[in-house]
This record gives C-alpha cells, structure tokens and sequence, in this order.
C-alpha cells in the first residue's frame, strides 16, 4: 500500500508584510546602509540587491498573477517571489523543496543513500568563507577521500571502474544565525560499476565506526598536507600565512568585518562591536591526536568532524526526499523570530546549547549584520555533482531516472512542454500545503489569467479588490554622519564688516 498524499488547504495569499522579519528590515535597512556608509566604504551592491528584493517578495504592489476560478469566477492573486538564495524564508523554501523533488523524481536512481557532513577548524570557516577557490580546494578533498573508501571497498571484490556518486550542498550557516560553512554530502552507500555493455549498481558493506575513522584521519591529512604545500601551515599545524581573499573582501573590507565577526559568533559594528553575542538562558590541533568518538559513527579529529549516521534504504524515496530537504534547507525559520523591546530580536535556537542557552537577541542593527555575512557572493556554487552524477560521467545518462529532465517548474502543466518539469502549483503544494489550483469558495478549477507588473494597473487591481493601495514604506535613516562644513576665516570675516548695527 503507497504512502497518503499528503493534505493540502486552499491558497490564502502569504503576506510577509507582517513578518517580524519583513518589518525589521524594512523600518532598519537605511539606517543600516548609512551606518556602514559613514567610512565612504559601504558594502558591495550584492549585499543591498538581496535585502531590496526580499522587500519585493510577495509584495503585490510589485507585480503579481491574477487567477479565476473557472466555476464561479472568483479572482485571486499571487505574488512574485525574489527568487534569492541568501535568507528569504520563502524563497529559500521553494528552493528546498524544488531540489528535494527533481533529485528524487528525475534524478537519483533507486538505490541506497547515506549522508556525511562534515564541517571545518574554525580557521578554516574564515578562509573558505572568504576564497571561493579554497571552497572548491576542501570540497574536492573530502569527497575525493569519501570516493575512495568506496572504491578500494569494491575494487577487491574485483568490480570494473567502481563508482559512486555524491552530491554536495554548501551550506553557509548554523542554527544561531552564525556563518559557518560546512558540507552536507549525499552519497550512493555503494558503486557502479562495468557488467559488459552495462552498468549496474553493488551495495557496498555497511559502514562501520573503524572505516568512519580512517576517513576522517584521511581527510585531515590530505587537508594539512596541502596547506603546508602553500605555506599557510607550518609543520607543527600552526596558522604562519593567511591565504589570498577573493577581490570582493579585498574592495570591501567592512564585509569581511562581518564575516569574520560572524564566524566567532560576535558583533562587528555599532555599540557592542568585538563582543559576543548575548545568550538566554581552537586551532587544528597537534598532528598525534586521534580522533574522538562523539556517537554512532560520529568522529572528531584536529578540529575536523564527520557524522555518516543518517542514511536511507533503497526503497524508501520518501525518505530520501525528507532527508535532501534537511540538507537543502534555508537559514532563517520566521517562527523563531521575536522582536522584544524596542531594540531587540530574539532568536530561538532549535536545539539548546549543552550551557542551558535557549535564545539569543540582537539589536536591530546586529540582526542586519547577521543576516548580511549569510548572503552567498556572486557566482558561488551552493550545489556541485561529483562521481557517476557528475556531468562528463559517462555513468550519467545510463543511471538518473530522466536523463533530460531540467529542474525548475513551469506555469502549465508537464503535458504542454517538451521537458519535464514541476507544475508551480506543485510547488507552492510542496512547499506551504495549500492548493493553489483550487478555489477556496466552490473548490473549482483556477486558471491562470495574465501577469500583472505595470505599475499604475497594480496600484488599480488592488483598489479594485480592496488591497492597501500603496506597498510598504521603508523608513529613512534614524541618522546620517555629515561632515562640518568649515568657513573660510576670511570670508568670515569680511562678512562681519558688512553688518549694519543698528
């Protein structure tokens, strides 16, 4: 017997306006952007281009679809969505569940699937955070180590070209808003491998705590090995040279002010600058140290650590699909978001910390400096593909389920396109449970009748329905550093001889 569909409600159009999120940014974000333009430095056009499109998200005055019920001729409307990759609650949601359904339903045959994450020393989070290139450097390493426990475990049982296929998500971020970069992997807990003319696919023995260790030794001697090569370490292990940034940090070094500050978990600006953040409620360490259990194949070792607990049979595609979701997912949760005061948000953390820390606030303008460091740079891959997903695998074609398929979804329907994609109602259904294609008053039919983004018929179609005529204003600046305008002694003066007393 299949799995329930899950239960979807009629749609009831999102109105992030009343967000605690949405009205921190919008009442603080000039203030914000002169606070870090008083130095003449400011931050780089990305940074702003993010925050002015999460203000347009879902903000009907900004554009939106006009829907009708085919029954009953009731109209709806949906908003556009930022389509950003930084914070945007709901973009961030689609995106999840975006990537969840096309791994399952085109791409990932059906066979087993265990995930390693592992995450860096914290020198390292400041590099990797900085050097795009030092990014892809570390994530070629670990999945070149977890590759070839695969492959050393199949080749001797004599298997031909044996290999599996990973999947990485880059995730940026820890649950206290914190930047902290570190990698989710996907991996086939087995190969493929040349039968003849075919590929097919060998489970491999399950992974034991013993094997989970050598990986992580592995691992962390390839990574110390190579930064030696380039003089960041010395023999020792000691930090000796740091390594080149990316011109962006190197343009703009108030941004890479709150990276690092974020990475430490403290403040970069304002009042509170170089302090940690208010809570509610080590370098790589020496080359003879070994690596600790922590749990179920969990390990520890020179301020490395790896956890491959988490996998999935392979049947059971729900599964999967729940699992990539979690490794997909976005940073910021709105429900965890409070604002106290008149100055603070206070954040709920999902786990409390082993010292009873439940919750952690910032003031309005740590929140936006917070929110800034979680922002990807231009041209950062969050995704990459690696073994028999890989692009130029020759394993590629013959193993995904739609070879041709392309992620993304469409306004129509699948039969109307010559590719395979997702209906958007699919999406939205995916993502926040309601059923845009079924009217909320009769449970008809509803069909898409134009795009509206003019926006003078905006502004129209709203006061026709009754809508706020006007989008939310943002408020100005609370106060701007001016430079003193000196007078010239001189003319100061012969200004003073042109009074007439009287």
């Amino acid at each position: 017997m299949g799995e329930p569909a899950e239960k979807c409600h009629t749609y009831s159009r999102r109105r992030p306006e009343n967000t605690n999120c949405y009205q921190v940014v919008a009442q603080h974000l000039e203030t914000f952007r002169a606070e870090q333009e008083q130095d003449g430095v400011g931050l780089p056009s990305y940074v702003y281009k993010e925050f002015d499109a999460y203000l347009k998200c879902g903000i009907l005055a900004h554009g939106f679809l006009r829907l009708r019920c085919e029954a009953c001729h009731v109209e709806s409307v949906v908003g556009f969505s930022c389509k950003k990759r930084g914070f945007c609650p709901s973009c961030c949601g689609k995106r999840m569940n975006e990537a969840a359904a096309h791994l399952t339903e085109n791409i990932l045959p059906v066979a087993p699937y265990r995930q390693f994450v592992v995450t860096l020393p914290i020198p390292m989070r400041h590099w990797v955070a900085k050097s795009k290139k030092l990014m892809s450097t570390v994530q070629r390493i670990v999945i070149d180590v977890i590759q070839s426990h695969y492959k050393n475990q199949a080749s001797s049982q004599g298997l031909e070209n044996p290999t599996p296929g990973t999947i990485t998500f880059i995730q940026r971020w820890g649950s206290a808003l914190n930047l902290n970069p570190h990698l989710h992997i996907l991996c086939t807990d087995g190969v493929y491998y040349r039968h003849g003319e075919e590929s097919r696919f060998r489970n491999m023995t399950d992974l034991t705590d013993r094997a989970l260790e050598q990986i992580l030794a592995r691992i962390t001697e390839r990574m110390v090995r190579h930064f030696r090569r380039l003089r960041y370490l010395n023999l020792e292990g000691e930090v000796i040279q740091l390594p080149e940034t990316d011109d962006l940090f190197q343009d703009h070094p108030g941004l890479s002010q709150i990276v690092g500050a974020s990475i430490a978990g403290r403040v970069a600006f304002g009042p509170n600058t170089g302090q940690k953040v208010t809570a509610i409620g080590k370098g790589f360490g020496y080359e003879e140290e070994i690596p600790l259990a922590k749990g179920k194949l969990c390990y520890s070792l020179n301020g490395f650590s790896i956890h491959a607990r988490t996998k999935t049979n392979t049947l059971e595609r729900k599964g999967l699909e729940r699992l990539i979701q979690y490794m997909a997912r976005g940073p910021l949760g709105i429900q965890r978001l409070e604002v106290i005061g008149q100055n603070s948000v206070l954040l709920r953390l999902k786990t409390p910390w082993r010292d009873g820390t439940h919750s952690l606030t910032f003031t309005f303008s740590e929140f936006l400096e917070k929110l800034t460091a979680l922002i990807p740079p231009p041209r950062s891959a969050l995704v990459r593909w690696g073994g028999c997903f890989a692009p130029a695998s020759p394993y590629r074609k013959e193993i995904v389920l739609r070879p041709h398929a392309k992620k993304g979804f469409d306004r129509e329907t699948e039969e109307t396109t010559p590719q395979v994609r997702f209906n958007r109602s699919k999406l939205l259904a995916r993502t926040f449970k309601v059923d845009v294609d079924t009217c909320a008053d009769c449970g008809g039919k509803v069909r898409i009748m134009g795009a509206i983004t003019d926006p003078m018929e905006t502004r129209r179609y709203r006061q026709h329905v009754g809508e706020v005529s006007m989008p939310p204003s943002r408020a100005p600046p609370r106060y701007t550093q001016e430079e003193l305008d000196f007078l010239d002694p001189s003319s100061s003066t012969q200004e003073a001889d042109t009074i007439h007393l009287p």
